[in-house]
């Protein structure tokens, strides 16, 4: 009955999630024109300059993001309510600590940047300097809030998560209304109101926290036995998360030197697709993280490894769901956005979501490898094979290859790291089969991914539609259909489909008798 519980609650969250994350994503292509419109293009180029300064140290919060919701997590599987306390306290002292230091180098090093080496339009130097001031204080203000967002993941509380993330957005549309109507310098009262709603979000959380989760209280703690591992843990992840942005920017460094500009606005609309398409995939692996770390900590192997093995399968296959229109025609649909997508745009969407099929097939297994806190071999695996895909990138370059290699090139040395990711599973988990691992998951996914491919290439080399968008919709329809189809006969196990048939049956006994009582 536990088990059901937590499987219920799992997909009730990851539903939570994903209505948010929709929600945002329709309003945030909708204040993007607008704020665009509203500010111009020269306004808005001094905001994203001048916040990109300080978004250069905002991926410190995110490996301290995930330390925190590891340990938080561990914890609440343990049911220790004091230790429990002792843990959030230290977390939440380290990200202020963290605070304090970014603020400083903020502004030293930052401000010195922002007014001395910026190329910032003659009689904007106080906006540039007032949204300067706006995006260091939303920074820390993050950083502090981090720990209570991490609680509530770890509580597994993500409808309270999608309401506040739908407020969020909802303020952004005030935002673009005030811009509207304001009669002041829209650039400074752009920074004012994204400061004054992300307090407002801040102080949301904080008074949820203190009100639902006894733990979440300030106290100042100097128990380093806690806070030792959580910085140890905090490094390592740090070094993977510094390895990935190295390798993005190098990645656009390496194109600009051998092709120019063109190639890179090519790999950022890449890597937008990308991150829209993989945000779907982090919020069923966020809905089903805490679980997982939670099996752990009480000892419940064979409950963390079902937990494994379902999320590596129907993860994967969201993605595929996903993925498929850009895979298939994905020129079409860059059209559609863009108008005249730059030359290899296309090409360099099909390989990021070819790598990050690669990536999500094995994400719940570096999951669990963090659920036992021993992340260093993770993170160093990973964090290598990243940056190595920069010297292969140049070198491929340098002979002359087509642009195109270095996106070959990463889900290639990423399929190679996932299978260590496995093996170094097993040696934390002894429990875990490896070959019952490729068995269940991996060949059943692989099978399923070439079929169909192969189907929908077939169908329509057959199929010929000439309007552009109704072909869009048959490849969607075919793909889905596919996929599906394929899931059921390959994928699923006779229990899954056993238990598939008796919800259908018993929908439709409902469906039938709702109508019967009509009558």
């Amino acid at each position: 009955m536990e088990q059901i519980s937590s499987n219920r609650t799992i997909a009730k969250n990851t539903f939570f999630l994903y209505g948010r994350m929709l929600f945002n994503l329709v309003v945030s292509l909708y204040t993007s024109r607008v704020i665009l419109q509203v500010l111009g293009v020269s306004d808005l180029g001094v905001y994203q300059v001048v916040a990109g300064i300080v978004a250069l140290f905002t991926f410190v919060n995110g490996s301290l993001a995930g330390a925190t919701s590891r340990f938080l997590a561990f914890e609440l599987g343990k049911n220790d309510n004091q230790r429990l306390s002792k843990t959030f306290a230290a977390t939440l002292n380290v990200h202020i600590i963290t605070a304090g230091i970014l603020f400083f180098v903020c502004e030293t090093v930052g401000l010195w940047f922002v007014n001395y080496k910026l190329n910032i339009p003659e009689g904007r130097e106080f906006a540039a300097n007032f949204v300067y001031q706006c995006s260091v204080m939303m920074t820390m203000l993050s950083l502090i809030q981090a720990p209570y967002n991490a609680a509530i993941i770890a509580h597994e509380r993500m409808r309270m998560f999608a309401y506040v993330g739908i407020l969020d957005t909802i303020l952004k549309l005030v935002a673009c209304y005030v811009l509207y109507i304001t009669p002041f310098d829209r650039l400074v009262v752009y920074g004012l109101v994204l400061l004054l709603f992300t307090l407002i979000i801040n102080l949301i959380y904080y008074i949820y926290c203190k009100h639902s989760f006894s733990e979440c209280h300030f106290r100042w703690s100097n128990d380093w036995s806690i806070s030792k591992p959580i910085l140890v843990f905090s490094g390592w992840q740090l070094f993977g998360d510094f390895s990935l942005i190295t390798k993005n920017q190098g990645l656009n460094i390496l194109l600009n030197l051998f092709y120019g500009v063109t190639l890179n606005a090519a790999c950022g609309f890449a890597n937008t697709v990308y991150g829209a398409i993989v945000g779907f995939t982090n919020n069923f692996m966020m809905s089903v993280r805490p679980s997982i770390i939670k099996a752990y900590s009480t000892e419940n192997y064979m409950r963390m490894i079902e937990l494994i093995h379902v999320s590596c399968k129907y993860s994967f296959f969201l993605m595929m769901l996903l993925s498929a229109p850009f895979l298939f025609d994905s020129q079409y649909i860059l059209e559609l956005w863009l108008k005249t997508p730059p030359a290899y745009t296309a090409e360099f969407c099909k390989l990021s979501l070819l790598n990050l099929l690669v990536v999500v097939l094995t994400s719940p297994v570096t999951y669990a490898v963090i659920a036992t806190g021993n992340n260093k071999i993770l993170s160093l695996l990973g964090g290598t094979s990243m940056l190595l895909v920069l010297p292969f990138a140049y070198l491929f370059l340098k002979l002359g290859y087509n642009p195109t290699i270095p996106f070959i090139i990463t889900p290639i040395l990423q399929s190679l790291v996932s299978n260590l990711y496995v093996i170094l599973l097993k040696k934390y988990i002894p429990q875990f089969s490896i070959t019952n691992y490729y068995r269940r998951i991996i060949i059943p996914c692989v099978v399923i991914f070439i079929l169909v491919v192969t189907f929908t290439k077939i169908i329509f080399s057959y199929v010929s539609i000439e309007n552009h968008l109704l072909n869009l919709m048959a490849i969607c329809s075919c793909t889905t259909i596919l996929i599906f189809s394929f899931i059921l006969l390959i994928a699923m196990s006779k229990e899954e489909r056993k238990w598939i048939l008796t919800r259908f049956v018993k929908y439709k006994t409902k469906l039938y008798n709702s109508v019967n009582e009509k009558k």
